[in-house]
């Protein structure tokens, strides 16, 4: 697949974060400013003391470090500092922050989440490598897919963070600032596939299916990284459905599957295979034509219905070329907004 490089890299809203301590010693994103003043870019480098500085707000927010990677910048930039840490908040829930400081500043201050933050969707965990087919855990060795070097083969590290609910964000590191790379997937990815074996991986994920769900269909989309960020609608992507989408029709060697005898299992393959093909931009109406030819027993058809309408959706908005309506299960992820970067709370 083709990579962006770090020029379509560096015309992503970089959200800044400059050192800045505060009367209670919390590194915090640069304020309201759009951009840092012009002593940040002519301030002597200093990696050591904005380390320093990180320690003494993780004394002072009880924050326990958990993990320390380092890379390298892109140009001679010198080195960046990830560092991951764990806590518990004032109700004991297990809370994560992450730290990412550069020779110029702190460029990211992501967590904890205050204990009164309804809105647990913000990622502030660090994930410390990418292992294929695998979700994410922080216990597992590191891999060739590491946080900290260049996962997308555009020249700039990378992070790789999570929230509560195993959600992935990958961020482009610069010297002086860190941007979140826009994701356009069918349903938040939660791990990581090689599809076409070029040693770089795709995002991707699952629609979550309901406990009791008599058809279960597994809906997966991937998301490969073209033209500075990761899409669905990319060369690797389309040609994965597409192969899924004829695997759902021949068995191995290209013969064609005996029909199954049972009616869950048959619809099963049914919607898999019109979700495959939505997603590797099959004409619209040909997709759901073939869904609407299977005969439906009364007790399966609520669950079909509900399913069939995810695969429409998808279908409508790949023709559209567009985000469609969000539904539950199936909301897209969207990129960051302009001048974002993840904060403390």
């Amino acid at each position: 697949m083709r990579t962006g490089t770090v020029t379509e890299k560096l015309t992503l809203t970089m959200g800044v974060l400059l050192l800045s301590c505060a009367s209670d010693h919390q590194v915090s994103p640069w304020g309201a400013a759009r951009r840092p003043p012009l002593g940040a870019y002519v301030a002597p480098p200093d990696l050591d003391a904005h380390l320093r500085a990180i320690d003494v707000e993780a004394d002072e927010l009880g924050l326990e470090l958990e993990v320390e990677l380092r890379g390298a910048l892109p140009r001679g930039g010198g080195e960046v500092v990830l560092r991951g840490y764990a806590s518990t908040d004032a109700l004991g829930r297990r809370t994560s922050a992450v730290r990412v400081a550069t020779p110029r500043g702190v460029v990211m201050a992501a967590g904890p989440l205050d204990s009164g933050r309804v809105d647990r969707s913000q990622a502030t965990r660090l994930v410390p490598s990418l292992l294929p087919g695998a979700a994410p855990d922080a216990a597992e060795p590191l891999g060739m897919f590491r946080s900290g070097s260049d996962l997308n083969r555009d020249g700039a590290p990378d992070i790789v963070l999570s929230n509560e609910a195993g959600e992935l964000e990958i961020w482009a590191v610069q010297p002086l600032g860190a941007a979140r790379y826009a994701v356009e997937l069918a349903t938040p990815p939660r791990f990581a596939l090689d599809v076409d074996r070029d040693g770089t991986l795709e995002l991707a994920g699952r629609v979550p299916v309901k406990g009791g769900d008599p058809i279960a269909p597994d809906l997966l989309d991937v998301a490969g990284f073209e033209g500075g960020r990761y899409t669905h609608r990319g060369d690797a992507a389309r040609a994965f459905h597409e192969a899924r989408a004829r695997a759902d029709d021949n068995g191995p060697g290209g013969k064609r599957q005996e029909p199954p005898k049972d009616d869950a299992a048959r619809l099963r393959r049914a919607l898999e295979q019109a979700w495959h093909a939505a997603l590797a931009g099959r004409p619209e109406k040909e997709t759901l034509a073939a869904l609407d030819r299977e005969p439906v027993p009364p007790g399966l058809q609520p669950a079909f219905a509900a399913h069939r309408a995810r695969v429409a959706r998808v279908a409508a908005t790949d023709a559209a070329g567009k985000e469609g309506p969000r539904g539950a299960g199936d909301a897209p992820t969207r990129p960051q907004g302009a001048s974002e970067t993840p904060d403390r709370r």
